[in-house]
C-alpha cells in the first residue's frame, strides 16, 4: 500500500519508497521528501562503506539501525562509535561524519534530513546521471565541532517514561528534530484527532500492527512502513491489539515542545 490521501498524508511500506538505488549489495529508496524532512531507508551487504567525512552547514542528519549494526566516526575527534538494531545517531550541524557497514552481515537503516537541505534532489540527481548541489561539505581543517555535540543512543532501551501500556524513550531532541521511541504492550486506542500547525509528524512502525487515521479515512499500517502527515492534517494513530507494537515518531521541527513535554513528565 501506498496511500495518498487527498490533503498529502503518505503511508509508505519500504518495499514501495521510491528506487535511488537497486544494487545486489547496496539498496536505497526514498519514503518521504517534504521541505521539512526527507527520510530514506537503505539496505548494504557485509564490508560496505556507506559515506566518507562530511558536515552539513544547515541541517541534521540522522541514523536509526533497524538490523545489524553500523560503525560511524564522528566529531573532529573521528571517534568511533558502533550502534546496533534499535540505535540512533544524530549529527546536528558542523558535526562530521561518517559510516558504513563494518560487520559480517547486513545492515538496514533510517536515514532522517531534517530540514531536507536538498538531499532528495541530490539522490535524484545521483539516480539519473545529474550533479545536484546540496548541504554537503569537506570537513573543515580544524575538524568541526566535537563529538560531544552529536547525539547517540546505541541501543533500543533508553531514558523515558511509562503510562498505561506506553513506554517511552526520548531518542532526540533538536530544534529541527524530536525523535521518540513508543513501545506499545496492550491496546493504546485512546490518543483524539488532532493536528500540528507548525510541524510534520512522521511515524515508522517497527513491530506490530496500528491504526492510523488521515483526514478521516482509516488505514491498518504494519511493520516497516511510514506514515508522514504534513502540518494542519488531522491524523491519529492507535495500538488496537493486544499483541507488542513498536514504533518511531519524529516531529520536523520540534515545533510543538514535544521534548520538553516528555522530560518534564518523566522526572
Amino acid at each position: 500500500m501506498n496511500a495518498d490521501v487527498d490533503t498529502g498524508g503518505v503511508i509508505v511500506p519500504i518495499t514501495d519508497g521510491e528506487a535511488i538505488l537497486r544494487g545486489e549489495k547496496r539498496e536505497i529508496s526514498i519514503l518521504v521528501a517534504r521541505e521539512e524532512v526527507t527520510i530514506t531507508h537503505a539496505r548494504y551487504s557485509a564490508g560496505e562503506q556507506v559515506a566518507g567525512p562530511h558536515v552539513h552547514y544547515e541541517h541534521t542528519d540522522a541514523f536509526y539501525v533497524l538490523e545489524g549494526e553500523l560503525t560511524f566516526e564522528i566529531g573532529r575527534e573521528a571517534e568511533t562509535i558502533t550502534v546496533s538494531s534499535g540505535g540512533f545517531v544524530a549529527a546536528p550541524p558542523q558535526v562530521a561524519h561518517s559510516f558504513r557497514n563494518d560487520s559480517d552481515r547486513p545492515a538496514r537503516w533510517l536515514t532522517i534530513h531534517a530540514h531536507d537541505g536538498g538531499f532528495a534532489a541530490f539522490m535524484r540527481g545521483a539516480r539519473d546521471g545529474m550533479e545536484v548541489q546540496w548541504d554537503i561539505s569537506a570537513v573543515p581543517a580544524r575538524g568541526g565541532l566535537p563529538a560531544s555535540e552529536a547525539i547517540v543512543s546505541p541501543d533500543v532501551d533508553g531514558a523515558g517514561w511509562e503510562s498505561g501500556h506506553r513506554l517511552c524513550s526520548l531518542k532526540c531532541a533538536l530544534p529541527d528534530l524530536c525523535v521518540v521511541e513508543w513501545h506499545l504492550r496492550g491496546p493504546d486506542p485512546d490518543l483524539p484527532l488532532h493536528h500540528q500547525g507548525s510541524q510534520v509528524n512522521s511515524f515508522f512502525v517497527i513491530e506490530g500492527e496500528l491504526e492510523a487515521t488521515l483526514a478521516g479515512t482509516r488505514h491498518t499500517v504494519g511493520p516497516d512502513t511510514l506514515i508522514s502527515v504534513p502540518r494542519g492534517v488531522q491524523h491519529t494513530l492507535n495500538h488496537c491489539g493486544s499483541g507488542p507494537a513498536r514504533m518511531l515518531s519524529l516531529h520536523t521541527p520540534d515545533g510543538d515542545g514535544l521534548a520538553d513535554y516528555l522530560r518534564r513528565v518523566s522526572e
